[in-house]
Parts: structure tokens; sequence; C-alpha cells
């Protein structure tokens, strides 16, 4: 009998659970992310692809399975058992912190949907359980890069600095093929950032009446290895307008030839930018601590919505306008822009400025605001930020 004569009520037979997971490890981060997603009504369990299997006999099968493969001494020949187990009705995604090509083959010839290398970011598990659920094949689901929008609460809370350094240690530290698109036009800072003084592009990139990538590669500037700047020189002059769908174009066309695209988004909302925050994998949004950011906050979050569709937002408050204490307290302003915040990046003003001012801004001038933007990377790329040791503690583990 084909899927297309079965009545509801024998779908209804034919399956269990909509979604089950199985994890060894960081159960809590997986619920985070499914609920961030909103579905917290999955199955997470704890074990591997043999308790997935105990499970799979007492139980229908589920629609989706996740099932973590790490800690596991044979998982090509289990991972075939519990296949057997399911039907071919069951998509099976399976977790691990392997990066082996070999494995992965041998996986997807044994019919499993996908292999995901933990840490998994909300982007990628949406994204994958999308694909499973029929809602998204082909190219799109193919493609690599992500998209990581940077915008401010308000003008002056260090977004360029924050866009700079996140695509900076990127490149450098992860070794991630990164493009730092610089889209405000009027009065951009990221080629006084970079060091740089050449124009970079993006005034003819969005003029041009067709996109492709030798245009983009032509029009970038190539700061080092791995990372390229898409930004134009500042003009105050009134700019062109730029259509929605030109911007759209050409973010993804950065995204077929970049691993991580990051964009730094000016405060005043050119046309534009909440096309890029709406559709963006990612969202970074920085802010001081001020009555009027948490307003901004606030409506700046229902402008771009939520993480329902797989799309991160990280609120970051960075001490950048005040080296005393701000003018509320951080639970005060949570209660009033109604989101946690994520990270707190230190004041680094005067060490920063000192550094620009000598060429290049280098975020090792100012080393706990370096050590912080480290952590919002570790969280940018999906891995949970790992606690600075303490000297004291590492003399010990020496000693030990």
């Amino acid at each position: 009998m084909s899927d297309a004569t079965l009545s509801a009520a024998q779908d209804n037979e034919q399956w269990g659970a909509g979604l089950v997971a199985f994890v060894q490890h960081d159960a809590n981060t997986l619920r985070d992310n499914l609920t961030r997603l909103r579905r917290q009504d999955v199955q997470v369990h704890s074990g591997g692809i043999q308790a997935a299997s105990r499970w799979c006999e007492l139980n229908l099968p589920p629609q989706v399975l996740l099932v973590d493969l790490d800690d596991e001494a044979l998982p090509l020949p289990e991972m075939e058992t519990l296949l057997a187990i399911c039907g071919p009705t069951t998509r099976v995604i399976a977790l691990g912190q392997a990066q082996d090509i070999t494995l992965y083959r041998a996986l997807l010839q044994l019919g499993v949907t996908d292999y995901l290398v933990k840490p998994c970011t909300l982007d990628l598990i949406s994204a994958t359980l999308a694909k499973c659920e029929g809602g998204l094949t082909g190219p799109e689901y193919a493609r690599m890069g992500r998209t990581v929008a940077v915008l401010g609460a308000s003008g002056g809370v260090g977004t360029s600095t924050v866009a700079m350094g996140l695509a900076r240690l990127m490149s450098r530290e992860r070794h991630l093929p990164t493009a730092l698109v610089d889209f405000d036009r009027r009065q951009g800072d990221q080629l006084l950032l970079l060091g740089m003084n050449d124009d970079a592009g993006l005034n003819a990139v969005l003029s041009s009446a067709q996109l492709d990538a030798r245009l983009l590669h032509r029009a970038m500037l190539q700061v080092d290895n791995r990372l390229h700047l898409l930004a134009q020189k500042p003009d105050l002059q009134p700019q062109s307008a730029v259509e929605s769908e030109t911007v759209l174009n050409l973010g993804g066309a950065l995204c077929r030839m970049f691993n991580q695209v990051c964009w730094d988004l000016p405060a005043y909302f050119p046309e534009g930018v909440l096309d890029v925050a709406r559709h963006a994998d990612l969202r970074i949004l920085v802010t001081g601590l001020t009555l009027q950011d948490a307003r901004n906050v606030k409506r700046i979050m229902e402008a771009i919505g939520d993480e329902s569709e797989g799309q991160r937002l990280l609120l970051v408050h960075n001490q950048s306008r005040f080296s005393g204490p701000s003018p509320l307290s951080r639970s005060q302003f949570e209660a009033l822009a109604g989101h946690r915040i994520d990270l707190e990046l230190p004041h680094a003003g005067h060490s920063l400025t000192q550094s620009l001012s000598m060429g290049p801004l280098e975020l090792a001038a100012s080393a706990p605001f370096q050590q912080q933007m480290r952590q919002l990377v570790d969280l940018a790329c999906g891995s949970r930020p790992q606690p600075e040791k303490k000297p004291w503690l590492r003399g010990l583990l020496k000693r030990a």
C-alpha cells in the first residue's frame, strides 16, 4: 500500500511521537534548543543507540529520531539494528563529536538521514528537522554559509567593534572563511577598525544589475587569508535607495562563498537592515543598560521575530559607555526588555582606543574584552562558553 492510500486513522497507528531524542551528554542544552524552536513536547532521553533501540521496541516508531553516537564502541552495527527496529518510516539523525567523513558516508549508506557534528547550532538543528519534515530540500538545505547579524539597541554601544571582533576571531582562531559586511553606508567604521583606506566595493555591488561571485571577489577587500570585507568609504551625502530584494540576494550570494557572513548593521535602520536581521541565522543585539536601550531592545525583538524558526538571538551588554555603574541594574534591564542578557563585555574603551590610534584595532589590547569576545564566538558557533581557568587553579593542576 502506498503512503497516499493511508487513511488518517491508519497514519496515526503507524506513527508514534513526532520527535524523540537520545543523548549521552548535554541533554539540557538540547532541551533548551528545542524550547527555542517551540518544540517543548519533544521527549529527550538519556542514552545512545542501545537505549534508543530498547525504547523503539516498546513504543511506536517516531517520525524523527535523534541519536547520540558518543561513547558507542560499535556505532555502525548498532545503528543498523536500530534502523531495522524503526523501519523505513522513521527519519534518524545521528549526533556525535567525531569529524569523520568515512563515518558520515557509512551512516548515510545505512539509511541515516544526516549526521551532525556537536556542538550543533540552533539554525542547523532547525534546518535538519525541517529537511526531515519536508520543509527544506535541495540546494537551499545544502547551503553552507551562515548569516550573523550584529545590530545595536542605539548608536554608540560598540556594535561595529563587536562585529569586527567576531569576524576576526572566527577567521583567525576558528579558521572559518568569513565575510564582514559594513552596511552603514554613511559613516561605517569597519575600514577604520581594520586599518584600511581603499573602498571595499559595497556601493558597486548594490548598484550592479547582475550579482555573481566574480564581481563580489573583485569588489571585496581581503583582510587576511580567511577574512574579506565588503564596505564603502563614509559618505554623508544622501545614498541611493536599495531594495530589500537586492540586499537579500547579496546575503545569499555571500553565503554561497563564505562559511560565516557577519553583518554590521547601523542603528538608524536604513532600508534592508530589518530584512537582514529577520532572515539571519544568528542575531546579536548589542545594548547598554539604559532605559532607552531597554525600550529599543523590546521594539527590535518584536520587529525581527523570535527563535521559533531556529534563528538564535543573543543579547549582549557592552559596557562601552560607562566605566562605572550603569543607569540600570542587570535585573532591572532584563525585566524592562523582556529578555535575559546572554553575555557581558567589560569596559575597554581606553585600551582599544589606544590600539586603534596606532593602526588596526587589536582585541589583545584588552585581555578581558578579548576573552569575553571569545566566549561570544563560542555562543555564535553553538558551543557552551568555557570559564577561564584561574592561575592558581592551573598551578594546582600542574602540581597534581
